[in-house]
């Protein structure tokens, strides 16, 4: 289910938003609703977003030029025809066309354009070998992705600790059972490979076989660098 934020100047556009086209898609799950600028930096700082609805235009330079660990798409619902913004996911919709067309637009743009945060990660930890029938690939999956959205808020050197004392509180364990359950996983996925199959793994991680990919540079190169 894709996390939207709506930010609209007026209240009752955002309700018309919502009633007439976020009801409409069992996808979208609202997560929160600003009136200005100010309140959806605010709102953009603590809540995960995949997916922002908006009539204000400044909203997508907002995106574009202040928050660079995390960018959803934005659908722009604007009177302007003539807006020449270009930015990656973004869907202009004209301020005329009635809400079943809207809805329609928008569930295309969203099958089309919109890949959420773990099934992007997923999809690359199991193109690296990972099985994950283990505890530890879904531990990986939950940092990484933990990781991306606020990486903003974190350094290399403290990364791994922060989001396994995360990955623990959220799946009411330790942080020493992360650890080890994330290396078991590591170390599962190197011996599934041979050297003819590690290449997508070199070439992820800059590193030659037979050296192993550590916890430290797996999710820095992930969290950092993915997308």
């Amino acid at each position: 289910m894709l996390k939207v934020l709506i930010v609209c100047k007026e209240n009752k556009t955002a309700k018309k938003i919502i009633n007439n086209i976020i009801v409409n898609n069992n996808d979208l799950r609202i997560v929160g609703i600003a009136n200005t600028l100010e309140e959806t930096k605010n709102l953009f700082k603590t809540v995960e977003s995949d997916l922002i609805i908006t009539t204000n235009r400044n909203v997508v330079d907002l995106i574009k030029n202040k928050f660079l660990a995390h960018r959803p798409a934005i659908v722009l619902i604007s009177k302007n025809k003539k807006i020449n913004t270009r930015t990656r996911k973004l869907l202009k919709l004209d301020y005329s066309l009635s809400f079943s067309e809207m809805s329609k637009k928008i569930s295309v743009f969203i099958k089309k354009h919109i890949t959420s945060q773990e099934e992007e990660v997923a999809k690359i930890l199991s193109r690296l070998g990972f099985d994950f029938k283990l505890s530890g690939t879904l531990f990986l999956l939950d940092a990484i992705v933990y990781g991306r959205t606020y990486k903003s808020t974190y350094c290399f050197e403290t990364l791994v600790k922060d989001l396994y004392d995360y990955v623990a509180q959220n799946n009411n364990t330790t942080i020493n059972r992360v650890k080890w359950s994330v290396e078991r996983s590591i170390n599962y996925m190197y011996n599934r490979h041979t050297k003819e199959s590690y290449t997508y793994v070199e070439k992820c991680f800059n590193i030659k076989y037979p050296e192993k990919v550590t916890p430290k540079l797996l999710i820095n190169v992930l969290v950092n660098n993915l997308g």
